[in-house]
This record gives structure tokens, sequence and C-alpha cells, in this order.
């Protein structure tokens, strides 16, 4: 299996992951997924041993790997109508965001983020835990200004459903120029407010290089954010 270089300590991230999945799954799940033992893996989610760093980097690879996470996803979601996907069950469990901010590690490390931004209010708990996993600020972007702030750079764009103005806010010292941003968007549909994030990165002078998301629906938000980042990673795409 080839698997991927980690400036970080391996070993650590690959218990943490192990010890996330087993909120999950049952033990006997978790020996079909990794091929190892069930008291192999008892020792090693509670930190009796670690796995050599070689098995870290083979579990690191295979418990971020797309399509096991993928899986985990189609699971948890839930599906109240024609493409409206219900993510709270995915976006408020600890252990499923312990998980995708160890596959938005894996996919972005390399580009030397620095910050995290994302919109209030689902955005917020995936934003903390990609932030801290990846040792970058967090920017909450607010939909309304905050008391206390006096400064903000801010951009409006049309919703469609249902037809609205959206005025988002970001105050205009959280980012500086140099700054390397991932954007965090726990759903992509139309990609207007991804968009409208690029453009307020940009008003602070900082780069926007990536955006994260967990669940895209259709293809319409390729049009809007292709051309305009480096970098976008979507764990789940639904088809419209």
């Amino acid at each position: 299996m080839e698997v991927c270089k980690l400036p970080t300590d391996v070993r650590l991230m690959a218990v943490e992951l192990l010890r996330a999945y087993k909120k999950i799954l049952k033990y006997k799940e978790l020996e079909e997924l990794t091929g190892l033992s069930a008291p192999g893996l008892w020792r090693y989610i509670n930190k009796r041993i670690r796995p050599t760093k070689e098995r870290s980097l083979e579990l690191f690879e295979l418990l971020t790997n797309q399509r096991v996470v993928e899986e985990i996803l189609r699971n948890k979601l839930v599906e109240v109508g024609d493409n409206i996907i219900n993510l709270s069950p995915v976006i408020y469990e600890v252990p499923i965001l312990k998980i995708l901010s160890y596959v938005a590690y894996k996919e972005f490390h390399r580009y030397n983020v620095n910050a995290v931004v994302t919109v209030e209010v689902d955005g917020i708990p995936l934003g903390v835990m990609i932030a801290d996993t990846l040792e970058s600020k967090l920017v909450i972007v607010r939909k309304r200004p905050e008391v206390g702030i006096k400064n903000y750079n801010q951009v409006s764009y049309i919703a469609r459903d249902p037809p609205a103005v959206i005025t988002l806010f970001m105050a205009s010292d959280s980012l500086k120029v140099g700054d390397r941003v991932l954007i965090v968007d726990d759903l992509l549909n139309s990609g207007r407010t991804s968009s409208a994030l690029v453009k307020l990165i940009r008003m602070s002078g900082a780069t926007p290089v990536g955006l994260f998301s967990i669940v895209a629906i259709g293809e319409k938000w390729r049009e809007l954010l292709e051309n305009e980042i480096d970098k976008i990673y979507v764990v789940l795409k639904l088809g419209r």
C-alpha cells in the first residue's frame, strides 16, 4: 500500500483515528476493516502500546481513505427530501469530526495552511476540529455584525432557496497579508457561500488555498469555485 508522508507524529494520529472509529464501529467491524485482531486493536485503542511507524502510516492511510469515510457518512446522513440533507448526525458527532479533521490534514498539510475560515453556525464544529489538527487559527464569518467589533469586511450574495440576500461579515483584522487559508464548508450546493468567503479572504490580502467540504450536491458549485481555489476536496458527492 502506498502511504502518505506526514510531518506530525503519525503514531499518535493513527491511535486517535482508531479511538474515533471505535466509537462508531464494533470491534468485529474494526477487525474486518483493518485486518488486525481485536486484542491488538484493544491495546492500541487503550494506549497500552503504540503501533510501529510503518503500521501507523498504513492505518492512517486506510482510516482516512475516501471510500471508507464515504461509507461512514452514508450510514449517518439523513435525507429528508429531494436533495435535502440533514447533516446534524455528522457535524455534531465528535468522532466523525475527528476523522474528517484528519482527512483534511492529509489533503492540505502540504499547503502550509495557517488559517481556517468557516461560516456560522453549522461550519463551526468541523472548523474548530480542523483548525486544531492543522494547528491553525480559526476565523468565524458571521451573518450579522458582532457587538464590540467596529471594522468589518462584508460581502453580499443572493441565495435561491429560499430567495434572500445574504450578507457575510468578517472582522477586518481576522486575517493578514500572507495568510494561507483553508475554507471549511460543511455542504456545497450552489457554491455561493464559499465564493463569498473567497472574496472576504482576498479583501484581507490573504490567499484562499483550499476548500474542504463534507458533502457536495450536484456540480453547480464548480462553476464558481474551480478557478478560484488551488484545491477543492469533497468527501461525499451526491448527484442531483
